[in-house]
Order: structure tokens, then C-alpha cells, then sequence
């Protein structure tokens, strides 16, 4: 199917068809799955590649799971989201280890940078930590992405800038600081440029900030929304129903 035919298929789900969602723009509180699971790396780790059938570029995108997963989930997020934490201290450990590392779902990460003027200077240093370390060492990705959740305040974003993503980056086992700022400085623009068409699918899935979630079942075209820091027990009802779709 080509890119037009994707798009008005994209549209086709959203507009009624196949599509379900699962939850609004409410942000839901939810317990942690134990006191140890804040810090989740998946089993399995590997780029991306092509663009799917509802029309993400995967290609060398961080995904979490297995390749030939059913339910692709399209995670859109910002790391100066503070919802996006709570997803990822909450939901995602039992998420992870009940769908992910089973081989039922894999996790695209997808920057949507819509929080503060920061916001995509930290997507830019998250795809290029990736870049560095996809092929030698995937777990630190994940420590990285995990450390700069982390270092989100209290309130406000005035905590994101050079100096933090920087220090994040040094003090991250297996991650080479000054092969993540040449990356910076050389390929900034081309991967500002690839972020908006994944963008641009959120918003005609009616994701207007992150945490925004996609579930697609690649199989049979259905596919789910959730929009906010839901509980583990919403995704796993969401995954479901979309397997079963």
C-alpha cells in the first residue's frame, strides 16, 4: 500500500472504523506493580525499520520487544512530560514484563515534543544516545532514557537544558558523550526533520500532547487509543481487545 492509501486508511480508523479508544485526555493515578519495577529494560531491544500500516516510521526508532510482535504500540512522548514519567515509574514495568518481553507487543518510542523550549533539544540527545549505543549496547538506552525522566523538578521546565542532558549522558554506563555531541552537531537538523511526519500521525489520531498512545494490530488493522498516564490494568484491556479485534 503506498503512502496515500495508508493515510486515508489512518483516517478511515480514526473516523469510526475499526478504531477503539480506551480513555481521554485524563491523566489516571496508578499504583506501582512492586516497590523495585520503576526501572524497566526490556529483554528484547532492536531498531525499526519500514513504515507500518498505520503509516509510523519505524526506521531505527528504539522499539522494545520482539520483531514479529502482533500489537505494535506507538508511544509519543517528551522528556520533559511529567505524565510521561508517571507512565514510565508506573504502568510500563508490568507492561513490559507482562506483553513486551513475552513477545505479545512491542513499544515504539516516539518524540512529541510539545512540553517547553527544551523539548526537542532532549529528543534530538535521545536519538542520538540511541544511535550510538543500538547496536553494542540497547540496555543503555534505556538507562539513559530512564535517567533523564528523572531529572525532571518539581514544577516547571526550567531543569532541561545543555548542562543536564549532558551530565545524563556522562554519567551513563556505555554511553560516549562525545560521540552523542558530534551526532548533535551533524545530524540535529535531519532528525528534527524526521520527527514531525510521526508527529503529524499523533495529531490526526487526535493526540494533542504525550503521554499518547496508538495500539495497532498489524495482522488485522485494528487499532486503540490512549491518551494520559493510565494504569497498567487500562493498557492491558486496551492490548487485549486489539489482539481480539
Amino acid at each position: 500500500m503506498d503512502k496515500k492509501g495508508n493515510i486515508t486508511r489512518r483516517r478511515a480508523l480514526i473516523a469510526g472504523g475499526t478504531i477503539l479508544a480506551f480513555g481521554g485526555g485524563v491523566a489516571y493515578i496508578g499504583s506501582r506493580s512492586d516497590s523495585s519495577g520503576q526501572h524497566y529494560v526490556p529483554d528484547t531491544t532492536h531498531a525499526g525499520s519500514g513504515t507500518t500500516g498505520f503509516d509510523v516510521d519505524l526506521d531505527g526508532r528504539p522499539i522494545a520487544g520482539k520483531r514479529d510482535a502482533p500489537v505494535d504500540i506507538y508511544y509519543w512522548t517528551d522528556y520533559l512530560c511529567p505524565f510521561c514519567k508517571q507512565f514510565e515509574t508506573e504502568a510500563l514495568p508490568e507492561l513490559g514484563r507482562t506483553f513486551l518481553d513475552t513477545g505479545d507487543a512491542r513499544l515504539a518510542v516516539l518524540p512529541y515534543p510539545n512540553i517547553g523550549e527544551y523539548s526537542m533539544p532532549a529528543a534530538v540527545w535521545g536519538r542520538c544516545v540511541w544511535s550510538q549505543v543500538a547496536d553494542s549496547d540497547p540496555d543503555a538506552f534505556w538507562n539513559w532514557h530512564t535517567a533523564a525522566f528523572a531529572e525532571q523538578s518539581d514544577s516547571g521546565t526550567d531543569w532541561a537544558d545543555e548542562e543536564t542532558f549532558a551530565a545524563v549522558t556522562e554519567q551513563t554506563a556505555g554511553v560516549d558523550l562525545s560521540a552523542v555531541e558530534t551526532c548533535r552537531e551533524e545530524r540535529s537538523s535531519s532528525i528534527r526533520e524526521r520527527i514531525e511526519p510521526n508527529v503529524a500521525v499523533a495529531r490526526e489520531s487526535r493526540i494533542q500532547g504525550t503521554p499518547g498512545f496508538v495500539l495497532y494490530n498489524r495482522d488485522s488493522g485494528a487499532a486503540g487509543k490512549l491518551v494520559g498516564a493510565h494504569p497498567y490494568e487500562n493498557f492491558a484491556e486496551a492490548i487485549n481487545q486489539v489482539m481480539e479485534a
